[in-house]
């Protein structure tokens, strides 16, 4: 695998997909040849694809020779690799329905080997559910952003229960934005005023409205762009889901089986990080290399949502 790059302010801070911004473009995976690298795809070994979305690497797998068992919460991911891939990888791919989190308990059940695992983090509108309220800026629904339904907490409750105190830890936790603290008082303020905004719409153009009275010119990403989507992760669990199904998969890893997963926000990889670190002082598997991966300049130049992906391999013993 190549040496790390180094890393720009704007791929620490980078959201991959932007409500609104890159709504209309065609989802494509991230590193692809580095997540094969990562995995060390061997012919006939079982690997998960932990978040299967439009399928980019479990086909990448499937193409290198591997098997795959595929995972996805959304059955539409699930329904359309079965109509696409299936047929042609019959006995080298399963397909199951289910939050990533959950994904341990289910590989112990199946009893495949399991030689490489890749989990993906990144979203993209493409995997929305088409009730997820909330999720574009240019939204007239509900503030909702849930991409389960079963969560009974949506980004309007949020908005409507939290602290100036609460909503700027999440905002500064979950989007690394820098007016938090400016932008949840001025929400607080508005809810005392019966001002609340009411739409995604409404929300994005109040945030923007916070930037311009701080002074702050137009540019290429929309300034609610870090509010929405720590909104979105603090809606969905995104942070714990993702530790909880890491954790869960190490166990099943065979010897010298690789765990690769991508990230796209600073707290993500700041917690994988730290679970890494902590299995291997632990004795539990090793580091590839001690710095994550980083997408190379022609990768961006084609595939904007990549700047900010970060990688990172650990190798169970």
């Amino acid at each position: 695998m190549r040496a790390v790059r180094k890393e720009s302010k704007e791929q620490a801070e980078g959201e991959p997909d932007a409500p609104g911004s890159f709504d209309r473009m065609i989802h494509r995976p991230v590193m692809t040849r580095e997540v094969l690298e990562g995995l060390d795809v061997r012919p006939d070994a079982w690997y998960v694809d932990a978040t299967l979305g439009q399928g980019g690497h479990t086909r990448a797998i499937l193409g290198a020779g591997g098997c795959v068992v595929a995972i996805d919460r959304d059955p539409r991911a699930i329904e359309k690799a079965r109509e696409e891939l299936l047929p042609a990888y019959k006995d080298r791919l399963k397909l199951m329905c289910m939050n990533h989190s959950q994904m341990g308990e289910y590989l112990v059940g199946i009893g495949v080997p399991v030689s490489g695992v890749i989990l993906d983090s990144g979203w993209s509108m493409a995997q929305a559910p088409e009730d997820a309220s909330g999720l574009s800026f240019e939204g007239e629904g509900p503030l909702d952003m849930r991409m389960d339904p079963t969560i009974r907490t949506t980004a309007r409750d949020i908005l409507e229960r939290s602290s100036a105190e609460e909503l700027a830890s999440i905002l500064s936790n979950y989007g690394d934005e820098p007016l938090s603290m400016g932008i949840a008082r001025a929400i607080v303020q508005a809810r005392m005023r019966g001002r609340l905004p009411q739409t995604p719409r409404d929300l994005a153009a109040f945030v923007s409205g916070v930037y311009y009275r701080k002074g702050y010119r137009r540019s290429r990403r929309h300034p609610a762009t870090r509010t929405f989507m720590a909104l979105r992760i603090a809606v969905n669990g995104e942070i714990e889901s993702l530790v909880q199904g890491i954790s869960g998969v190490r166990p099943v890893l065979v010897p010298g089986g690789r765990l690769v997963v991508l990230t796209f926000h600073s707290r993500e990889d700041r917690e994988i990080k730290h679970l890494f670190r902590h299995w291997v002082r632990e004795g539990w598997g090793r580091l590839l290399q001690s710095k994550p991966v980083l997408p190379g300049e022609a990768e961006i130049c084609e595939n904007p949502r990549s700047r900010s992906a970060k990688l990172r391999v650990y190798i169970a013993t």
